[in-house]
């Protein structure tokens, strides 16, 4: 990940125990999750679609995509969803919690050990190292189906 893309500024949120960051730079705003609209036939992880000020944005549940057999509960108390720009797009991703946002310098950032088989090697870009442990960053266009 070129430090040039991302500022040295990333949104980091929590997933369960894991944590993941995306860069600051695409983040339009976080809010409390919103009833969807269920769109039939849609994956899984699509959790529907908002009204934002006029806009519709799809919502996708992050934990589902990065991992679609999991067990998820429901009303998770501290939920949000974070909207995400990129190429002209909104899209808003359903996370357990956003923590903070995280300020690293390029010799914190390194490849993400993963091999190519694995299936979240696709999602995952690179590994933040910080004082509290590691954060993974996620490749937002590929995690969001977005065409670049």
């Amino acid at each position: 990940m070129n430090k040039s893309k991302t500022d040295g500024r990333f949104m980091e949120f929590r997933l369960g125990e894991i944590f993941f960051a995306v860069p600051l730079l695409n983040v339009r705003e976080v809010l409390p999750k919103p009833d969807t609209t269920h769109i039939p036939n849609m994956p899984p992880h699509f959790e529907g679609m908002i009204n934002l000020r006029g806009q519709i944005v799809g919502v996708f549940n992050v934990a589902k995509k990065l991992n679609p057999h999991s067990q998820q509960k429901k009303n998770k108390p501290n939920e949000v969803v974070i909207v995400i720009e990129k190429n002209g797009v909104n899209v808003g991703m359903i996370v357990d919690e956003v923590t903070k946002v995280l300020y690293t310098e390029s010799d914190k950032i390194s490849p993400a050990p993963l091999k190519k088989e694995e299936p979240s090697s696709q999602y995952i870009d690179c590994v933040i190292q910080n004082e509290e442990g590691l954060v993974m960053t996620i490749n937002i266009e590929k995690l969001l189906e977005l065409n670049t």
